[in-house]
């Protein structure tokens, strides 16, 4: 079970919990906005889709900050393959894959994300 506080889509521990209009600096994710129309399994595939970068351009990322690291800290399973080979990011209910390419940085999404990587509601930097 996840903190109150822990982002559901990428684990990240926010100040408060993820809900009524919060925001993560992390993943980018707008609660009561993005969530509406997506799962936070399309969430969680949009934001790995985007390196995972982090998000916020006003709240530093924690010294150190690793995506992948963050996601199993907050028990999301993570498979780390070879680079070769896709990557699984998992939770009880939802898989996620990302082809791998010279470690975290530069891993992309296997398939697109729904609609062609445009979520409805969701807004990604």
């Amino acid at each position: 079970m996840m903190p109150e506080n822990s982002c559901p889509v990428c684990g990240y521990q926010m100040e408060a919990p993820p809900k009524n209009y919060r925001i993560c600096p992390s993943c980018g994710t707008e609660f009561g906005v993005n969530d509406v129309n997506a799962s936070v399994a399309e969430l969680r595939d949009a934001w790995i889709g985007t390196g995972p970068k982090w998000w916020s351009t006003t709240d530093a990322s924690p010294p150190d900050w690793n995506g992948l690291e963050q996601m199993e800290k907050a028990g999301i399973s993570v498979r780390r393959p070879p680079a070769s080979e896709p990557v699984s990011v998992s939770t009880s209910s939802t898989t996620s894959t990302v082809a791998g390419s010279r470690g975290w940085q530069g891993w992309s999404a296997a398939s697109p994300a729904p609609l062609d990587g445009k979520l409805p509601g969701a807004v990604f930097h």
